[in-house]
């Protein structure tokens, strides 16, 4: 009967060791968002192009190329990702994996979200304009 009795507590600390990496494997896993704030009117598309990638589609716009992006433009960055990460693995190890009931749902819940961005060019092939649209409702 102890054998059976230890067998099962190694297998609950198992269960809840699995348990404890879903929220922080989720935070640690989040996309960077792109600062828009880095591109600068005058600069290249194809600088652009290297850092974003390519775009969904490309228009002409009120006479300049414009190309239209889906990127994430909100959210924390690494560190913060990282001390997110830490701060939840911390709360799984002090409850034993009960964190996890709130936290997972948590991190679902929030994650980050793209948005329409769209990056204009003049004739020159150099940037006009950034502009963020609102993230249409669903």
């Amino acid at each position: 009967m102890t054998h059976r009795k230890n067998l099962l507590g190694i297998i609950g600390l198992a269960a809840a060791a699995g348990l404890v990496a879903c929220s922080p494997v989720m935070e640690a896993n989040r996309p960077d968002p792109v600062d828009l704030s880095q591109f600068k009117p005058g600069e290249d598309r194809f600088e652009i192009v290297k850092i974003v990638g390519a775009p969904m589609t490309s228009m002409k716009h009120d006479g300049q190329s414009c190309d239209i992006y889906q990127l994430y433009t909100h959210g924390p960055g690494a560190g913060g990702r990282a001390a997110i990460a830490a701060t939840e693995a911390v709360a799984d190890v002090f409850t034993l994996g009960l964190a996890e009931v709130v936290s997972t749902p948590t991190e679902a819940a929030t994650k980050n979200s793209k948005y329409p961005v769209t990056f204009c060019y003049g004739d020159d092939g150099k940037l006009v304009s950034v502009q963020e649209m609102p993230k249409p409702a669903n």
